[in-house]
């Protein structure tokens, strides 16, 4: 088993062994010694050695005897600092623990609020873009009141804007909310919001780049991208704030199904197969 050197027990349970060690070390091998020491002396000789009193009642006789020794009030010396540091590492421990304890109390309520508002801007990011996506979503534009000399293409595109507008002003409050309480992230939460908010953002413009091939009404071919590790990123700093903050799914209503980001890739990916008008390079 490997030393837990932060562990005062394990160090002190080396303490003992090397006590033990070194006790049998001395009772067999009387040569040590001017005449055999008895299980009992030897166990007081190790205690002596390792402790380091060395009161010299009794005294090794031989080079072999000296080094033994030596090794054992080395080793003593040593288990002992180690077993100091474990005190003062848990000692030390217990005081962050309880203080990161305080702090967490302290910026709970401000980190949920930051929490809700990441997670609801990832539900909409993706319920949009598992509509958008999709070419199989069309308008029916007898039901919407769209000018029948409108083409479906662009019945699709607006209704597709529909999905996106509220992006924006929801990407914009969310990083005033972060700018307001950026005193409130811990080292754990601040390269995460700060991940989150630049693949929020470059979604976004994925988004908003698909519906404006679906708008122009010229049959150019429109070729662009989607950034599937900023799906996957977003994806993996919502799972992460649900696990932490998992009274947001109640707080903002986030049972609606929603696809994740493998399926959103892979919607992408057969796009290029279903739209002659645009091309997704999904990277």
């Amino acid at each position: 088993m490997r030393l837990n050197h932060h562990s005062p027990t394990q160090v002190g349970i080396l303490y003992a062994f090397l006590v033990l060690a070194f006790t049998l070390l001395y009772w067999f091998c009387p040569s040590f010694w001017k005449s055999p020491l008895t299980f009992i002396d030897s166990f007081y000789f190790s205690v002596v050695t390792i402790t380091t009193l060395g009161y010299g009642d009794i005294t090794p006789q031989t080079n072999a005897a000296r080094l033994a020794t030596s090794a054992e009030s080395l080793s003593g010396i040593f288990v002992i600092g180690l077993f100091l540091n474990a005190i003062t590492y848990n000692f030390s421990a217990r005081e962050l623990e309880t203080k990161r304890k305080e702090e967490d109390e302290k910026w709970r309520p401000a980190r949920l609020l930051m929490a809700r508002h990441i997670c609801k801007m990832h539900a909409s990011i993706f319920w949009a873009l598992q509509w958008i996506i999709n070419p199989a979503n069309k308008i029916d534009k007898k039901q919407h009141g769209i000018p029948p000399e409108m083409s479906q293409r662009n019945a699709d595109g607006w209704g597709r804007r529909h999905q996106i507008n509220p992006l924006e002003p929801q990407y914009d409050e969310l990083k005033k909310m972060v700018e307001y309480n950026n005193v409130a992230l811990d080292s754990t939460l601040h390269p995460k919001v700060v991940s989150f908010i630049t693949c929020a953002k470059q979604l976004i413009k994925e988004c908003d780049f698909i519906v404006q091939a679906y708008e122009k009404k010229e049959e150019a071919l429109f070729v662009g991208s989607f950034d599937s590790s900023s799906a996957l990123e977003m994806e993996k700093v919502y799972k992460f704030m649900i696990s932490v903050f998992p009274e947001v799914v109640e707080l903002e209503n986030l049972n609606r199904p929603m696809k994740s980001a493998d399926e959103l890739i892979e919607l992408a990916s057969e796009l290029n197969d279903k739209v002659d008008f645009l091309r997704l390079n999904v990277r």
